[in-house]
């Protein structure tokens, strides 16, 4: 038995497919930020790029680590949604994974591993002698109970101040 469906009709469907398969592939369309290379040492160049963004649209870059923001200042967007900015990694930055984000509507991001440069923060070697290093204390439950009651304590005294100071000044003024 003979198929209903003409050839022109599958092949044009196969193109269709074919083409939204290659557009998905590339990403085009999609809005989205990538940064090359995806691995640096501090001081290098990345070029930092966007596409599928609102045309001639701002947006603020920054780099964001665990306890940094390093603001890169604003893009524009082309006419076609694109932007592409060639960026230096400050040479002070400490090894470990970043994020740059491109803040518009949304916020879009892109993962940067940044390895310290040579006499860097985060290139040093870690000191034998500890003795000098200073390493927040733990607070046990009992401590954090008791300082959550001394702040209440003086909080009703000085309530209890004000109550009186207040209560000598109406019968004075009578």
């Amino acid at each position: 038995m003979r198929s209903s469906v003409p050839f022109g009709m599958v092949a044009g469907l196969l193109l269709v497919l074919g083409s939204a398969a290659t557009v998905l592939a590339d990403g085009s369309g999609e809005e989205g930020i990538g940064v090359e290379p995806a691995s640096v040492t501090a001081g290098d160049t990345v070029i930092l790029a966007g596409s599928g963004l609102e045309p001639n649209n701002e947006r603020v870059i920054v780099l964001a680590g665990q306890d940094l923001v390093v603001d890169f200042g604003t893009v524009t967007t082309d006419a076609a949604g694109m932007f592409q900015t060639e960026l230096t990694i400050p040479s002070h930055l400490p090894s470990g994974v970043y994020e740059f984000r491109a803040i518009g509507d949304e916020i879009l991001t892109a993962p940067l591993a940044v390895t310290a440069a040579a006499g860097g923060v985060g290139s040093s070697p870690v000191p034998n002698d500890l003795s000098n290093t200073v390493v927040p204390r733990e607070r046990t439950a009992i401590e954090f109970s008791v300082v959550l009651a001394l702040a209440a304590a003086a909080a009703l005294a000085g309530a209890f101040l004000v109550w009186r100071a207040e209560g000598r000044r109406s019968t004075s003024a009578a």
